[in-house]
Formats: structure tokens, C-alpha cells, sequence
């Protein structure tokens, strides 16, 4: 099964190698961990309700992130790590808004990418 967009060829062996199957997988991969950091977080919380409530999303959360790949890769990471700090700086108002700013500059691009995905 190929992704959209790739392409079939033959390495030469007999195999067929998917071009665009390397970045796929790095994509998935990456959507994986950004999933990952999210549960963490909401584990941390140590929020019963919240984990129990939130436990079924993970798998669509993880599809989500996986829409939205080229900005988890370029930016994800330090908008992750400043709410680490403000979280563990016990700085609720500044994990608040970080927070805040985090789902907001994410919102385009995975609107984008479910406008994509989605059947019309």
C-alpha cells in the first residue's frame, strides 16, 4: 500500500521501494512523540478526571499531530520545552497563555491538513 503521492519503483531486486516512504515514516514518528509528550503532561497533572477523560483521544491525537508533521518538526520542540519550564517553575498564568499560543499557532496547519485528508 503506498501513501498519496508516492510512487512505486524497483530497487533493481526485486523489491519496490515507496518514494516518499522514509519522510512518511519520520512524519508518523514524530507525530508518535509529540503524542507522547501530550500524555505525558496530562498524566503529570495528576488529574484523575482529566486522564480517564482524555485516555480515548490519544489515537486521533496522534493522527492529528501527524497532519500537522512540518511544524511539529520546526517548532513543537521549543514551544515544548518553554511549557516544561513555566510548568515546573510552578507559573500557572505563563503555562496559561503558553499554552494558549501552542494550540493556537498549530490550529492552521492542522486545519489545513484535515481539509486535505477529508472528503468535501
Amino acid at each position: 500500500m503506498t501513501e498519496a503521492g508516492a510512487t512505486n519503483e524497483s530497487d533493481g531486486n526485486g523489491r519496490v521501494a515507496e518514494a516518499g516512504f522514509v519522510e512518511t515514516f519520520a512524519a508518523r514518528m514524530a507525530a508518535v512523540r509529540v503524542a507522547a509528550f501530550h500524555a505525558e503532561i496530562v498524566r503529570l497533572s495528576g488529574n484523575r478526571l482529566l486522564i480517564e477523560s482524555v485516555k480515548p483521544l490519544f489515537g486521533r491525537m496522534r493522527w492529528i499531530f501527524g497532519l500537522a508533521h512540518n511544524r511539529s518538526n520546526e517548532l513543537q520542540p521549543d514551544e515544548h520545552a518553554e511549557l516544561c519550564k513555566a510548568i515546573l517553575g510552578g507559573k500557572a498564568e505563563l503555562v496559561d497563555t503558553l499554552a494558549y499560543s501552542h494550540i493556537e499557532l498549530g490550529r492552521e496547519t492542522v486545519l489545513t491538513g484535515l481539509a486535505e485528508t477529508l472528503e468535501p
